[in-house]
């Protein structure tokens, strides 16, 4: 019985004195970024060549960061995050702007926050595609056109240094996900205030590649743009009934002794992602597992 008793006071001893089961480590944040650009997205879109016009409906932010990979092999990853600006002038200008009041139709699609000042208070279910239509996200199959086309995009293509000749690794499959990611917030519904979102991250194999340096370009797209028009500039055919909100691209270079060079430029787009996005979705009935399947890294 004494033996017991000294070894639960012992147990317990151990449980206040800090030496029980360890905590779990704090989770290790990630690299700073290799480079970031900050750009606005605008409605309609701007060519970034120009002075801008007005205020961007969001404010982007694409990080590029060098992968930890085994050897010395060197990886990029990229992701895009967008966020809205939350003070009442920019709040009046989004409700304006996206409420499209010559559709008569939008009246019955349109979705507010529990307080009615926010139209399509949460972000992400504004750009992704996943998720229960009209519940898990804003957009679902049009009732006059039959498609699903209420979307935002990241697409990316791989190519020589020159921009001409793109890889064999993405000319069929090119790297393509339309899932958004809430941004400091838990638990969200259709009502949900979130200012802020994030897309997929995409892996960037730059080795195994002779001579040891190429481009990768980046498409933003949204794959309806309601009739407003792109820049006069701006690849002539659309991104399904969309187009392109912005286009980036990545120059990279190894030299011989080793060193990492990145270059990350924000440009108009010369070409459009010659993509099928309609195809990619698949039929509006079709198994959602199999429609818009994301492909995130390159395989050499």
């Amino acid at each position: 019985m004494r033996n017991a008793v000294l070894l639960v006071a012992g147990c317990l001893l151990t449980v206040f004195a800090g030496c029980g089961p360890a905590a779990e480590p704090a989770l290790t944040p990630p690299p700073p970024p290799l480079q970031t650009l900050d750009f606005g997205v605008y409605w309609p879109p701007q060519n970034p060549a120009e002075p801008p016009v007005g205020e961007p409906i969001l404010l982007g932010k694409l990080s590029l960061r060098e992968a930890e990979t085994p050897g010395k092999a060197r990886t990029l990853t990229v992701s895009i995050e967008l966020t809205r600006a939350s003070d009442e002038e920019h709040r009046e200008m989004w409700n304006d702007r996206l409420a499209y009041r010559q559709y008569d139709w939008m009246r019955r699609v349109r979705v507010w926050d529990a307080d009615e000042k926010w139209l399509w208070p949460n972000v992400p279910y504004l750009l992704r595609v996943h998720g229960k239509n009209r519940v898990e996200r804003y957009g679902g199959i049009d009732p006059g056109k039959g498609v699903d086309n209420d979307f935002a995009a990241v697409l990316i293509r791989a190519y020589d240094p020159s921009g001409t000749e793109e890889s064999a690794s993405t000319r069929n499959t090119p790297l393509v996900s339309a899932e958004w990611y809430p941004v400091d917030a838990e638990n969200v519904n259709g009502q949900s205030i979130v200012h802020s979102t994030r897309s997929d991250t995409f892996t960037l194999p730059t080795t195994g590649r002779e001579p040891r340096q190429g481009r990768f370009a980046v498409w933003l797209i949204y794959a309806d743009f309601m009739g407003s028009p792109p820049p006069l500039t701006w690849p002539k055919k659309l991104e399904w009934a969309g187009g392109i909100l912005a286009y980036f691209e990545i120059d990279w270079n190894i030299s011989p002794d080793g060193e990492f060079q990145v270059k990350l430029q924000q440009k108009a787009p010369t070409t459009d992602t010659g993509f099928d996005w309609q195809a990619w979705i698949g039929p509006t009935d079709g198994e959602p597992t199999a429609r818009a399947v994301a492909r995130l890294a390159v395989i050499d």
